[in-house]
């Protein structure tokens, strides 16, 4: 039997630098990015994902944890991390909004 990778939680940071967003509009980009990953998870993993807030720093727009209570699998996860920024990508594009960093930072483990 092989080895294989199974992700059980990803932290995802959305930041731009010096942004000049109030309180308000962060909620709504916050709403949204929650929304739009709800929806990408829904449609590569069909398996349930918990949202866990995260501190986030002076840049940031969103900071968030994902969580399965079940692991996926690492193709499944490259699959999600693609949709999920594909998402945010267009969002922000027609949005207007510009010079957006979107980073993904992995929780894995290996499964003989």
């Amino acid at each position: 039997m092989g080895i294989t990778i199974n992700i059980a939680m990803v932290d995802i940071k959305v930041s731009k630098q010096g942004h000049d967003f109030n309180e308000r509009e962060q909620k709504i980009l916050e709403v949204l990015m929650l929304n739009l990953a709800a929806h990408a998870n829904a449609q590569v993993t069909g398996e349930g994902m918990a949202f866990h807030p995260k501190e986030k720093r002076e840049d940031d727009i969103f900071s968030f944890q994902f969580a399965w209570q079940k692991s996926i699998e690492k193709q499944q996860y490259e699959e999600l991390v693609a949709a999920i920024q594909s998402r945010y990508e267009t969002a922000f594009k027609m949005s207007g909004l510009e010079d957006i960093h979107i980073d993904f930072l992995e929780n894995s483990y290996l499964k003989k």
